[in-house]
């Protein structure tokens, strides 16, 4: 994916206002400003942040229970998944919600007069954020949408070297190719279990 050097070396240095610049929208943390700054904690080693936008999430299973209706989540767009987090109004708690890319069947927006929406489709249900910046949510659906092509492309055919080598350095190669999302659980058996044959 183009410029996905400059995305990691801005979410190295935790600046989400150049995140903003490269992805040509308005840096808005109407709402969020706890959330962004609680990010870093909540990203995992290596986790690149592509895009994020702020809007209205309804009461969730991982929601307070004193939280009540629609409270304002900050939405981010990693390589790895989509991460929701809502910061409590009277302490530093932070309710966070992951979804990984491999659960993702669509990604949308939907932009009004004012406000635009992204929905995010896992098949069984809907995860919507309304009521955000019009163009955060147009750049977050397109960037999800190329980066989960991307994923596709690069998934669709995990080879295994064809020279014999120590089955002990395969097993950790399709560990990490695992660990790094490029592998689903389906396909790391499926080699796990090729190499365990030739033992």
């Amino acid at each position: 994916m183009e410029n996905f050097d400059e995305y990691k070396r801005l979410t190295e240095l935790k600046n989400w206002r150049a995140i903003s610049a490269l992805n040509r929208v308005v840096h808005d943390t109407f709402g969020t400003r706890k959330e962004l700054s609680a990010l870093p904690g909540h990203l995992e080693p290596n986790e690149v942040v592509f895009a994020f936008t702020s809007g209205l999430m309804h009461q969730t299973v991982t929601s307070n229970v004193t939280d009540f209706g629609a409270n304002t989540w900050l939405a981010v767009l990693t390589n790895e998944r989509f991460l929701f987090l809502d910061a409590a109004l009277l302490s530093r708690a932070i309710d966070s919600q992951s979804v990984r890319h491999d659960r993702v069947s669509a990604v949308s927006s939907s932009q009004g007069w004012m406000f635009g929406k992204i929905i995010i489709d896992l098949g069984a249900r809907l995860i919507t954020i309304d009521n955000c910046t019009k163009d955060s949510v147009k750049a977050m659906a397109d960037l999800a949408n190329k980066w989960l092509r991307h994923q596709e492309q690069n998934v669709s055919a995990p080879s295994v070297p064809d020279k014999p080598s120590d089955p002990i350095e395969l097993l950790e190669r399709l560990g990490n190719l695992k660990k790094l999302g490029v592998l689903s659980d389906e396909e790391f058996q499926r080699a796990k279990e090729k190499i365990l044959t030739k033992l």
